[in-house]
C-alpha cells in the first residue's frame, strides 16, 4: 500500500518468533497475521492492532528484550514527500 510499510515480519524475526505463535497467542486470524506480514492487508482493526502488540510484547518479555513493541513495529507511516 502507498504511504504505508508493514514491519510484521521483520519485527517476529527480531523476536525470533512465527507468525502462528502470534496468531495464537493475540487471538488473531492466521490470514490476517499473514496478510500483515507480507504487507497484503487493505484493513485492519485497531483491536486486532492491540492484540498483536500485547502478543510480541509478552513475547519480548521472555526473550529477554527489554524495548517495548510499539505500532510502529509493525506498521510505518511514509510521508508523500519520501515515497
Amino acid at each position: 500500500m502507498k504511504g504505508i510499510k508493514f514491519k510484521l515480519s521483520d519485527t517476529l524475526d527480531e523476536l525470533r518468533t512465527t507468525r502462528n505463535r502470534i496468531a495464537v497467542e493475540s487471538k488473531t486470524r492466521p490470514a490476517t497475521i499473514l496478510d500483515l506480514a507480507a504487507g497484503e492487508t487493505k484493513t485492519v482493526k485497531l483491536e486486532t492492532l492491540v492484540n498483536i502488540l500485547d502478543a510480541l510484547n509478552e513475547i519480548a518479555r521472555e526473550e529477554g528484550i527489554k524495548r517495548v513493541i510499539v505500532i510502529d513495529d509493525i506498521i510505518e507511516y511514509i510521508p508523500a514527500a519520501d515515497r
